[in-house]
């Protein structure tokens, strides 16, 4: 079984994100570029995406939301600097949710990722989209460009916290890309979804190499593995963790070199001793199998008639989806 992802290559302004139905308005060959997964054989969690894909897909009508997170650069980072600093403004305009504290304004005049603030910002898109989601607010689903914003502060912290940016040297090009199916039709703007079990627990892996594509995180929030990347300690203090506990519609197609070969993608042991120096242990039981490193491999892209630079090559080039299908092989 395979999943063939029809990435779209017309030009839009970043961050790159979008929600489109399926299939969308027709656009020329020469602005598509098509990519085949071949899915993992005797995979417990994968066999449940597969069926979860199949259902989403019988419903004959659904959309897909993206978030794509490109190699960037200096001009770029500054460029994300003042798009986070003009939803920071735009946000005092809406009566339904709290304004940004002031002091996490950026300062655009440097290249500094500023953390702290980044990992503050990201904790007011989480609480101030679970408020709204909690408490139904029907101004949230009327207007639209709340939801924008907040999804824009996330991908934005995303994009500046964990991507590299460069000084003038050429930098090696990254490419990740996560991607939601929802159904429409009777099944409208669900993600079709099912509680992680223990042995799916067990799927979970740090290895993963370039063309990876892996089950998304899809949670608002951070895991510990989030939340140790960032230095994030007041979350996991405040008990606020927020690990992943359902297989889904959801992916993500990693295109990235995480070192030497045979090495983890992630530092576990760096993990383990922060969690020990700083005490966390006292406000979970990380032995649970919720607290397992890493992400489920649902799959490895079909390099066929591809190689590295050309597919590289043309993943900068991409700003959206255009297509996502099953298909027998």
């Amino acid at each position: 079984m395979k999943l063939r992802v029809t990435m779209s290559q017309e030009k839009m302004i970043p961050p790159l994100r979008g929600d489109k139905y399926l299939p969308v308005k027709e656009i020329p060959e020469s602005k598509r570029y098509v990519m085949d997964y071949d899915l993992t054989r005797r995979c417990s969690t994968t066999n449940k995406f597969i069926r979860l894909m199949k259902k989403t897909q019988s419903y004959g009508e659904w959309s897909t939301s993206w978030n794509f997170y490109p190699t960037i650069d200096k001009r770029r980072f500054v460029q994300m600097k003042n798009r986070m600093n003009w939803i920071i403004e735009k946000m005092k305009t809406v009566d339904i949710v709290n304004n940004v504290d002031p002091k996490l304004v950026l300062d655009v005049n440097s290249v500094n990722p500023e953390l702290d603030k980044l990992n503050a910002l990201h904790e007011y898109f989480e609480d101030e989209s679970n408020h709204l989601q909690d408490n139904e607010v029907l101004e949230y689903i009327e207007h639209g460009d709340i939801y924008v914003w907040l999804e824009e502060i996330n991908q934005l912290v995303h994009s500046m916290e964990g991507l590299e940016y460069h000084m003038g040297e050429d930098p090696e090009l990254e490419f990740f890309g996560t991607c939601r199916v929802v159904t429409r039709g009777d099944g409208m703007g669900a993600v079709q979804q099912e509680p992680l079990e223990e042995a799916d627990y067990k799927n979970f892996t740090v290895y993963h190499d370039w063309g990876d594509l892996t089950l998304d995180y899809f949670r608002v929030g951070k895991d510990l593995m989030a939340c140790y990347a960032s230095n994030d300690l007041p979350l996991v203090t405040t008990k606020k963790l927020s690990q992943q506990n359902t297989v889904h519609t959801c992916f993500e197609m990693r295109f990235k070199r995480w070192g030497h070969e045979g090495e983890p993608y992630y530092p576990i042991d760096e993990l383990a001793k922060w969690v020990k120096n700083n005490n966390l242990d006292q406000y979970y039981d990380f032995s649970k199998p919720e607290f397992t490193s890493g992400r489920v491999k649902l799959g490895k892209l079909n390099m066929e008639g591809k190689t590295k630079e050309g597919v590289m090559s043309e993943l900068m080039k991409c700003t959206g989806i255009y297509h996502i299908e099953l298909i027998d092989g």
